[in-house]
């Protein structure tokens, strides 16, 4: 089963040494049910990339697949470490998190967790996404 749906994603990322960052992006995509999972798509563009992101969602665990302009695969599975990886122009780096929040229901997927790129923390970030019936 696949419908179009509206999308409301918030991030919210707190650093050392740096004020918080608030970012808020609206989008359209699809939301795709199979096998119990659910696979959110849309496409968002940074700067001159455009990036086409994947969030699949299961029943306690989530990730997050980005392509494009940048190649990306963020795990999520509460308090526990998950590993993942970021490609972009400057080379690949290992990426950490390790979710201390995570709720998935029908219209809704909120993380918090701590995020690592080799050995160094990079940030907590809040990550909500809101998707509703809409059209494409």
């Amino acid at each position: 089963m696949q419908k179009a749906v509206k999308i409301k994603l918030t991030t919210i990322i707190r650093q050392p040494d740096a004020e918080e960052q608030l970012m808020e992006l609206w989008s359209h995509g699809t939301l795709t049910i199979k096998n119990d999972r659910r696979y959110l798509q849309y496409e968002e563009q940074l700067e001159e990339l455009l990036i086409r992101t994947t969030v699949k969602l299961g029943e306690n665990e989530a990730v997050i697949m980005r392509s494009g302009g940048l190649q990306m695969r963020l795990p999520f599975l509460l308090h526990k470490e998950q590993t993942g990886n970021l490609t972009n122009e400057q080379g690949t780096f290992m990426l950490t998190t390790k979710a201390h929040e995570l709720t998935i229901s029908d219209t809704r997927f909120k993380v918090r967790y701590d995020l690592a790129m080799g050995s160094a923390h990079a940030g907590e970030y809040e990550m909500e996404i809101q998707f509703m019936e809409g059209q494409k």
